[in-house]
């Protein structure tokens, strides 16, 4: 998934890196913040099926392996930019 930012900075994001990254109730304990999503069951052949803007402020993804409960902030794949300049700020 590439996103080309405001200030055109481009955050390329490998598809079973950020599914592995979902922020729902079904991958991370909403108690504990814990990532409970066991990163070896998604599937190494992953794909998006659909995308859905969430108002202004996020993205949904449905995911090949049909998982499509996770919003996923402008915010939060900001934060989660995997570039070398990102990782290193």
């Amino acid at each position: 998934l590439v996103i080309t930012w405001p200030n055109d900075h481009v955050s390329e994001f490998p598809f079973v890196f950020l599914r592995g990254e979902c922020p729902c109730a079904v991958c991370v304990d909403e108690m504990t913040g814990k990532r409970i999503l066991d990163l070896s069951t998604i599937p190494a052949d992953l794909t998006i099926k659909d995308m859905q803007l969430v108002g202004h402020y996020a993205v949904k993804i449905v995911w090949s392996d049909d998982h499509d409960t996770g919003l996923f902030t402008w915010q939060n794949l900001s934060a989660l930019c995997p570039c070398p300049k990102c990782s290193t700020d």
